[in-house]
């Protein structure tokens, strides 16, 4: 009996984890690795039919329309078409109002669904391309243009757009749901790059008017129509650039109800063009299909056996029932969170911790309904904009009562296994073991993908102002004669106004040729400052600092150097009066050897974390090589702080201003090619950080938001990952001692012994 639960629980978990983070990572690592689909676009303007469905849409359909006829794309070049389906408001009447502007109504009689309204409308469409609408979608001017731009390419049937959510406010359901979007549009620009896109976008997606196949009314069009676009041997794309723009309901019953039925659809148009699974068919599409919907829509089944399994084999007497009854007390507890959720899930201040677990709990139980009525042949074929005041009853009393006795039986379930767990100490080693794991996989995985979910801000560069602010190069240098010439003439060639540039080298008490070196380039706008006693880099920067009068400092190492345009595009970042400062991408040099090439990968993703922080807020710390700063924004650190840059970076931050990356300022350095200068440089990273959490220089406060998250997340958790590896390793070990038998352990501790042996 146990093999048999113990096989249901690792065959449940395996696919879980296949469906959540497995396919994820694995379109992700193929879509980098892998050439991309090349798309041949052009700027082409075939005649478009722009199709709006709607029911009892008075709230929003003159704002849509207005919006879509102020799009820019040739006005004769595109027709307005308005399905009404049986509307019983003021839709029709508003509609009608824009007859003389070319907006045609079709309204169709009895309330048949809006699968049979687009029939309806596709039989009176005349573009060559097709763009499907929602009522409540809002386009951004340029959505068409960059939709259609994909069909110059003859191999692409169906185009999808990128839709963002935009509530005026912001609830717990609303974050929800823009999180799971965030994490969709993710595996949808994978996807698009392998192959094609799974589904469409009822919100905003195109196809070829010649591919359409009617539908049966039990069909979701956004779904069963690219299905069958495919099937007749043409891609789907995601193209990000088209934009639109809609509010989700606001409620966790009204999202879910909407869920229930866009599932229920969807699996029984699955099963209709069940083609599109085989993959002799549709080749790599088949596996995207099934990973990324019909795997997920049965996740309930998984997780409800993976959850049953646990408890059951917590309860037997026999090596590893500790793995177990700590699996199921961790299930308890996000049980008892989605419950907590559930119960304020009315409140829009509700807490993340508590919001998440019950959306995931919520969707998953969606999916289980959804799927059930479609195998009972119940399949919902009407909708109601889930903007509709909500005329139901609020939840209904046996619902409320089945809740309630499952909470209670959660909890006798809790106190029977701490009853039964006894033995303590080889408890304290599985939460030692499993936190020690948790941190690491959290730092170098979680939280990259956490940064990927996160509600991006618009980082596009705008031209604010001509008048380019005024700039000082800030050169900090001790013994640098190896490198002082190139720096200099580096320097003073840099391509910005002679009037608005100066450069100063601070010498911190250089007792080699540094100094006279760099006099040997006369230039009024180089001021050389020697310092006659070395008091560190740190000291020369204190004392350098106060004689600046420039709007911006430029802080540089002297072996870094940089590109002609640098100090334009640094201007250019600051004429966002939001920024308060910029770190560079400094290039490492270090290709010829093996460790190079490692540490230059480490940076490579060092960056892309940095991009994606900026995306959100602002990086965690900047790149001493080359950053730059509002000069007012200057706060000295202490005198004896290690970390400078970080410090200086961080504390522009903490007055509510954006440290951002920009990938376009470029400059060189030559990193570490031997492994015991790298591991001492290491060593005082390291030591410089615990100062400054010891000090407390540079760091957030809870009250930062986003910004604490990310220095907890980039920053605090990794530097503490050190002090994890060995408590991970030698848990590991005693839990193998006290249980040979596991499987998993004696895996991990092996793994382990490797990691550390090479």
């Amino acid at each position: 009996m146990i093999f048999i639960l113990l096989g249901v629980a690792c065959i449940s978990l395996g696919i879980l984890f296949y469906v959540y983070l497995g396919y994820p990572i694995f379109i992700l690592f193929l879509s980098l690795l892998l050439p991309n689909k090349s798309i041949r676009k052009a700027r082409i303007t075939p005649s478009v039919s722009f199709i709006i469905s709607c029911y009892n849409e008075e709230a929003v359909i003159e704002k849509k329309i207005k919006n879509t006829l102020s799009l820019d794309y040739p006005k004769d070049k595109i027709e307005i078409i308005v399905i009404s389906d049986g509307s019983t408001d003021k839709t029709d009447e508003i509609v009608k109002q824009y007859d003389v502007q070319g907006v045609k109504l079709i309204r169709q009689e009895g309330r048949l669904g809006k699968t049979m309204g687009i029939n309806l409308a596709m039989k009176e469409a005349t573009g060559e391309i097709v763009v499907f609408s929602d009522a409540n979608a809002i386009f951004h001017q340029d959505a068409i243009t960059n939709l259609v731009a994909n069909f110059a390419d003859h191999r692409i049937g169906y185009v999808v757009g990128e839709a963002r959510y935009n509530d005026i406010t912001e609830t717990a359901a609303s974050k929800s749901e823009s999180t799971y979007w965030r994490y969709e549009i993710l595996l949808k620009t994978a996807e698009s790059r392998l192959h094609s896109i799974v589904g469409g976008d009822g919100a905003i997606y195109a196809i070829r008017r010649v591919l359409y196949k009617e539908l049966l009314p039990t069909d979701i069009n956004d779904f069963v129509n690219p299905l069958q676009i495919i099937i007749q041997g043409y891609r789907g794309v995601y193209e990000p650039n088209a934009i639109c723009e809609e509010e989700t309901s606001g409620r966790f019953d009204k999202e879910i109800g909407r869920k229930i039925r866009i599932v229920n659809r969807s699996f029984s148009g699955l099963m209709r063009v069940k083609a599109v699974m085989n993959p002799l068919r549709t080749g790599f599409y088949s596996i995207q299909i099934i990973s990324h919907k019909l795997l997920r829509w049965f996740a309930p089944l998984f997780l409800a056996s993976f959850w049953g399994a646990s408890v059951a084999l917590s309860f037997f007497t026999w090596q590893s029932a500790f793995l177990f009854q700590a699996i199921t007390l961790v299930s308890l507890i996000f049980l008892a969170c989605s419950y907590i959720g559930y119960i304020f899930s009315g409140d829009p201040r509700l807490w993340p911790v508590f919001a998440f677990p019950y959306y995931f709990i919520a969707v998953n139980i969606a999916a289980f309904i959804g799927v059930v009525r479609s195998l009972k042949g119940s399949i919902q074929t009407t909708w109601q904009p889930v903007r509709e005041a909500d005329s139901s009853p609020g939840r209904s009393l046996t619902l409320s009562i089945v809740v309630h006795v499952c909470l209670i039986l959660l909890l006798i379930l809790g106190f029977s296994l701490f009853e039964q767990a006894t033995d303590w100490s080889l408890i304290s080693l599985y939460i030692l073991f499993f936190l020690s794991l948790t941190v690491p996989l959290y730092v170098y995985f979680g939280y990259p993908l956490a940064l990927c979910l996160m509600k991006s801000k618009d980082t596009t560069k705008k031209n604010y102002s001509n008048v380019l602010p005024s700039i000082t190069l800030l050169i900090c240098a001790y013994n640098e004669e190896n490198v002082i010439e190139e720096k200099i003439c580096n320097s003073l060639e840099l391509d910005y106004p002679a009037d608005k540039f100066k450069v100063i080298l601070a010498s911190d008490g250089s007792n080699d040729q540094t100094v006279a070196l760099a006099r040997l380039h006369e230039d009024d706008r180089l001021l050389i400052i020697d310092y006659p006693e070395r008091r560190g880099k740190i000291g020369a920067l204190l004392a350098t600092v106060p004689l600046i009068e420039s709007e911006i400092i430029v802080f540089s190492d002297a072996n870094t150097m940089l590109q002609p345009k640098a100090l334009q595009l640094f201007a250019q970042d600051f004429l966002d009066a939001q920024v308060g400062g910029v770190s560079a991408n400094v290039v490492l040099k270090n290709h010829d050897t093996t460790f190079g090439a490692s540490e230059s990968q480490y940076y490579a993703i060092e960056r892309w974390i940095q991009l994606k922080e900026s995306q959100i807020g602002s990086i965690i710390g900047a790149d001493g090589g080359l950053y730059a700063i509002r000069r007012a924004l200057f706060v000295p650190p202490s005198a004896n702080i290690i970390l400078d840059d970080f410090v200086i970076s961080m504390n522009v931050a903490k007055q509510g201003y954006k440290f951002i990356y920009d990938p376009e300022i470029v400059a060189t350095e030559k990193g570490s090619s031997d492994h015991f200068a790298e591991f001492r440089r290491k060593t005082r990273v390291m030591a410089g950080a615990f100062q400054a959490l010891s000090q407390y220089e540079g760091i957030p406060s809870m009250g930062d938001g986003t910004l604490f998250f990310c220095f907890v997340s980039h920053k605090l958790l990794r530097w503490l990952v050190p002090f994890f590896l060995p408590f991970l390793l030698v848990s590991n070990a005693l839990i193998v001692i006290v249980s040979p038998q596991s499987f998993f352990f004696m895996a991990t501790l092996c793994g382990q012994t490797i990691f550390w042996v090479s």
